[in-house]
Parts: structure tokens; sequence; C-alpha cells
């Protein structure tokens, strides 16, 4: 066995999907899977586009969303490395629910969707972990949804900063600040809304020093404070 597929193997193993799979077995898919890389805002597939192919982030982050009918976008997830996207329309036979785009150059590891349908065929037992994966992802769809329905414009704001903080966000310190290098225009496009709308909080939390404003980017100044517009007392 090569070296390539061996780290293929191992870097499907780390997934929620993969990771019970003896690796005899998780073996027939690594010599199937292809190596992908994608630039930075290349969109990878677009929604409605045939579903011919789960992915893996071995590098990179890749944003799924879609557009709503005013012409905005809005943020579904932010995937990170070792993590799967792309497996529903695989799984259906439909075509893609959401757009996937490259937050920053990536590499990915490709399984066609013959290749994951034979496999599940031959092993139906793996087909259990897979249906895990699933109900994460509707677990997911289903906070979205309450976040836009009960929470309000400043404590979206707030998560989404914070998980963007968590994911994307770097210091030049240890314990300092965090910055974001998004602009307020792709931060609005993650949540859906204007630009207006995120710039009129983002100046009120400036001026209170909770965040600082700057050219394509936003610190993170006083995170804590950021916490209690998420959970309110």
């Amino acid at each position: 066995m090569t070296e390539v597929v061996t780290r293929r193997r191992e870097m499907l193993a780390r997934t929620p999907l993969f990771a019970a799979i003896p690796p005899a077995l998780l073996d027939e898919l690594a010599v199937k899977a292809k190596t992908i890389k994608v630039e930075g805002r290349e969109i990878l597939f677009s929604k409605g586009d045939p579903g011919d192919r789960l992915y893996l982030v071995s590098k990179g982050m890749i944003r799924i969303g879609v557009l709503s009918a005013e012409g905005r976008e809005v943020t579904y997830g932010m995937i990170q490395p070792g993590e799967l996207f792309g497996e529903i329309a695989v799984l259906d036979g439909g075509v893609r629910s959401a757009d996937a785009t490259a937050m920053e150059d990536c590499e990915l590891l490709a399984l066609e969707r013959r290749d994951v349908l034979g496999f599940l065929d031959r092993h139906p037992s793996q087909a259990l972990h897979l249906l895990k994966v699933l109900c994460n992802r509707v677990r997911r769809a289903d906070d979205l949804l309450e976040d836009i329905v009960f929470l309000s414009l400043p404590s979206r704001l707030a998560k989404h900063l914070m998980m963007l903080g968590g994911l994307l966000g770097t210091r030049e310190k240890a314990q300092g600040p965090i910055t974001i290098r998004l602009s307020q225009q792709e931060v609005a496009d993650h949540l859906g809304i204007s630009r207006e709308s995120v710039n009129k909080v983002l100046s009120k939390w400036e001026q209170a020093g909770i965040v600082a404003l700057g050219r394509g980017q936003i610190t993170l100044t006083k995170s804590a404070a950021l916490d209690e517009f998420i959970s309110p007392p």
C-alpha cells in the first residue's frame, strides 16, 4: 500500500462517518479517493448542481450557504479540517442543497457517489454511522433556524463573531484580542442581512470598546461582553 493511500485512510478514519470502520475495509475507499485543491473564494459547487461527490476537508475551510430571494447570502456552516460535507446529495441522488465556497486555499479529499454507495452495499452495517452524521446536520440546521427566529440581531451577530473568532481568528500575543480578517460585508453575507445593519451594531460596540474595526477586519477586544449578548442574564 502506498504512503498516499495510507494517509487518506488515516484522514477518513478521523471523521465521525468512517471512524468505526476497520482499517482493512476503509482501504477500499482510500484507494478510490482523490485529492482536490481549491483556491480561496473559489466555488466548489452551487445549489442545484448534481451531487456526485462527498468531500473531506484536509486543509483550509469551506463555507456552506445559499442565496436568499433578495440576493443575500446565508451561511449554514463552516466546514473545518477533518469534517465531511456534500454527503446528503450523494446519498439521495438529488441535487446540491447549498453552495460550497472555499474561504481560503483548501485541500480536499473527494469520494465519488458510486464508490460510496458501492461500499455501503457491500457493508450495510456501516450505514448506521452515516445516519448519525446526517442527524448531526439536522441538529445544526435546527440550531440555525432557532437563532434566526428567537435571537435579536445583536445576539446573532455576537454569536457569529465568537464562532468566527474560534475558527478564523488570530492573536498577536497569547490571551490578546482576537482579529477576524473578514469585511463587514462578508460577515453580513454570512448572516443574510444588510451590511448597514451589521455596521450599525458594530459601530455601537466600537464606541463601547467591545470591538475595533479596521479595513477588512474586526478585532474582538472584549469577548466577555459579546458572551453577554449571546446569553443575557
